[in-house]
């Protein structure tokens, strides 16, 4: 696979010198670079199995190589990166049975999360969920894709973040970065064909959860996640046929 030109890099990390230069305080060099490769990962804008080069992206983001090595293992123990002996590091580019487990995975967390935030924060997690799920719409109006995942990724954040449980919110961010590339991957791809199930769904969660039928949200979340497996089958395919990576 062909690693990254310096020039796609750039426009794919998009980060003013000033940017790096001044560090927010309590922030380390190396955590900034992470912030910025997690976002263009979820962003699609390194693709996945993209193979990255320490030196093009420290040249990229006008750093050292340590800061940039540093931040690599971080995000390959969140998963977000591959490091394979004698290739180097790539985007990570899940099979299916991997997708699958993500699926599983989050269906046992974000349901589990929807009844801790019922019975804890539930005005906050309505709140939330109804702030993604319209931002999903005028992303949809603008046929902004990115804008649809993002809003997508939010709806679900909403969910877990209002579970007042620390440790669930913390292991469910180990896998949120994975789920959110994912989804932007799968809707910059298949966005249209998919959007109004996905909108549907959100729409049915937000009112059963509104009306206290907390069981029926719960239903119908899990049933929602689970196509997470399905979608990226089909988006594999389709890009297949396109003769584009999938």
């Amino acid at each position: 696979m062909a690693r990254s030109t310096a020039k796609q890099l750039d426009r794919a990390l998009a980060v003013p010198l000033s940017a790096l230069n001044d560090v927010p305080r309590g922030r380390s060099l190396t955590a900034l670079v992470a912030d910025r490769l997690r976002e263009a990962i979820m962003d699609g804008r390194l693709p996945l199995g993209g193979a990255l080069s320490e030196l093009k992206l420290a040249a990229a983001l006008q750093v050292s190589r340590t800061p940039v090595r540093d931040a690599l293992t971080i995000l390959q123990i969140e998963g977000l990166i591959e490091v394979r002996p004698q290739a180097g590091s790539f985007v990570f580019h899940p099979s299916d049975e991997e997708v699958d487990e993500l699926a599983e995975f989050r269906r046992v967390i974000e349901g589990t999360a929807l009844r801790f935030a019922f019975a804890r924060q539930r005005e906050r997690a309505l709140q939330g969920m109804c702030a993604a799920a319209d931002a999903m719409d005028q992303a949809a109006l603008s046929e902004d894709a990115l804008g649809v995942a993002r809003g997508d990724t939010a709806f679900h954040q909403a969910i877990v973040e209002s579970s007042a449980n620390q440790t669930m919110i913390a292991t469910y961010r180990l896998v949120s970065g994975r789920v959110a590339a994912l989804r932007t991957h799968n809707n910059l791809v298949n966005w249209r064909a998919d959007q109004s199930r996905a909108f549907d769904e959100h729409r049915k969660v937000i009112a059963a959860f509104a009306k206290g039928d907390v069981e029926t949200a719960e239903a119908v979340l899990a049933e929602h996640v689970v196509k997470m497996r399905l979608v990226y089958r089909i988006t594999r395919q389709r890009a297949a046929l396109e003769g584009r990576p999938g």
